[in-house]
């Protein structure tokens, strides 16, 4: 069996946004399975990023009436089979790491770990959406969110998540 663990990590991590199902893993040999992101999301304003943004005297209105309202029925079934002897080699030099945003079952994965079977399920209704930067402003608006859903966010996650991960100590 090859095996070789060499990573080499001497500065910083710098994370500007991380939303839903987002994770940052750092070690020898990552491995993810079974994600999974379901939703529904109104914005009537998206994100707004930079510096001295203005939004002055809006009228925002969100009208979202459904009789039913994101019905997910998310039932997985996900299989996972680590193999100790495969043979692997990770030689990696980094200084620093920067991300700007992570959104929706996003990873940064650096090495070894075992990262399995993560669910995002939902459903947002925004005037404004996330606001990012410096100096903006956010001034005499109006925002209305009418969401008059009979049923709403119906999730029916019923996943079957099977993991076997050998601990392999000469790794």
């Amino acid at each position: 069996m090859i095996s070789s663990k060499h990573i080499n990590f001497t500065g910083d991590i710098h994370v500007q946004t991380m939303q839903r199902q987002s994770g940052i893993f750092i070690g020898e040999r990552n491995s993810a399975f079974g994600w999974s992101a379901h939703g529904k999301e109104n914005r009537v304003i998206g994100s707004i990023s930079g510096q001295s943004n203005l939004l002055l005297h809006n009228t925002l209105i969100l009208n979202d009436p459904d009789i039913v309202d994101t019905p997910i029925d998310d039932r997985d079934i996900n299989l996972h089979v680590e193999q100790p002897n495969d043979n692997h080699t990770t030689n990696l030099t980094l200084e620093s790491v920067n991300v700007n945003a992570m959104t929706n079952n996003n990873s940064l994965s650096i090495g070894k770990g075992h990262i399995n079977g993560m669910d995002g399920n939902n459903k947002n209704n925004y005037s404004i959406g996330n606001l990012y930067g410096h100096e903006n402003q956010i001034r005499h608006n109006v925002n209305y969110v009418d969401d008059q859903d009979g049923v709403d966010g119906i999730i029916n996650d019923q996943d079957i998540k099977i993991t076997n991960i050998e601990n392999d100590e000469s790794m």
